[in-house]
């Protein structure tokens, strides 16, 4: 997926993942645990990146689990009534492992680009909104400061600190280069199949 990813253009490489993200939540249980397996064996950044991705959702997975599992009709496993029915504990699971999927591709796009490359494809998707009177620049420098705040911020420098005052530096003086390859029928093929990857299992 990482070799995939990274000769792809980097316009198509975001809405290569954007498809697969899509087709990942209609994915039934088999082919979810398949997929984990074969994320789980590649090595290098790509699974400390999906680690700590995961390691900041932990809150908000665990949450949406105990919702899901609770939340559906039935009798406690074991006829225990504290505990949740086996539909709710086997929906709930299935949905946490597709967004631990989702997070695992995720991070496969974040060790496929550096930073530049994140920017060149947001640059190549919003680019032609500029028709429609979008303002592309100053999307893209305001994405392309936060994420370097976010690289470069010292230890505790979390969301608190954010909401006590924290600054970015000012868009208005950032000076971002942007150059993008043209595109190849090798980008438009990965698309044609992400996107029949995406009607297969939603249609």
């Amino acid at each position: 997926m990482l070799f995939l990813l990274r000769a792809l253009h980097p316009a198509a490489r975001i809405l290569f993942w954007g498809l697969l993200a899509i087709g990942v939540q209609a994915l039934p249980g088999l082919p979810v645990a398949i997929a984990l397996l074969a994320l789980l064996l590649l090595s290098g950044g790509f699974r400390l990146r999906w680690y700590q991705l995961v390691r900041r959702a932990r809150w908000l997975l665990l949450s949406l689990w105990l919702i899901m599992a609770y939340g559906l009709p039935g009798d406690g496993i074991g006829g225990f009534s504290w505990l949740p029915p086996a539909l709710g504990v086997a929906e709930a699971s299935l949905h946490v492992a597709r967004l631990l999927l989702l997070l695992g591709t995720l991070a496969g796009l974040l060790a496929a680009a550096s930073h530049n490359g994140l920017m060149r494809g947001l640059w190549g998707l919003f680019a032609p909104l500029r028709g429609i009177g979008f303002p592309a620049e100053r999307s893209v420098a305001r994405l392309a400061l936060v994420l370097e705040y976010c690289e470069k911020a010292p230890p505790g420098h979390g969301w608190r600190q954010w909401l006590e005052g924290v600054k970015l530096p000012d868009e208005e003086t950032a000076s971002i280069s942007v150059e993008l390859p043209a595109w190849r029928p090798f980008d438009i093929a990965a698309l044609v199949v992400a996107g029949t990857f995406l009607g297969y299992f939603w249609l």
